[in-house]
């Protein structure tokens, strides 16, 4: 495996919001690959019901990997939810190199379930924009 530099977030950069029948998440970040993995993040800390805390034992090629900023956040998210509902595995890193995007992945602990399912991130509403010097962009998640 080629080495590669995982993107590793100080802080939380997310935030729920209030929605009648989904969840809303409000992401941002500096970079397309810092907003991509700040919405991934978000969406396990949602069904986890925490911040996943575990390390990655092994990496996840996302493909086909979209052209566009919309398509890039609904796939990656969509993704990382597939990954823990049917492979228990917990997506922890988000990696852009190039062309090429990658989830970092650890398992999901003994006995441990998700606390809310998340079927899907949607392009409702998605238009992912700059603001000033940073990405930001409010993903609709159906619940």
């Amino acid at each position: 495996m080629p080495s590669a530099k995982l993107l590793f977030m100080r802080r939380p950069r997310f935030r729920t919001l209030a929605h009648r029948a989904d969840l809303r998440l409000a992401v941002w970040g500096d970079s397309e690959a810092e907003l991509i993995g700040n919405a991934v993040l978000g969406a396990m800390t949602l069904a986890l019901g925490t911040p996943p805390r575990m390390g990655a034992l092994h990496r996840a090629v996302i493909r086909p990997w979209p052209g566009d900023l919309a398509s890039m956040l609904v796939r990656a998210v969509n993704e990382s939810l597939f990954i823990l509902y049917a492979r228990h595995e917990v997506a922890v890193h988000f990696e852009l190199i190039g062309g090429a995007a990658t989830l970092a992945l650890g398992p999901l602990p003994p006995g441990a379930i998700p606390e809310l399912e998340v079927k899907a991130a949607t392009y409702h509403e998605l238009r992912p924009r700059r603001h000033r010097r940073r990405l930001a962009a409010i993903l609709t998640l159906d619940v």
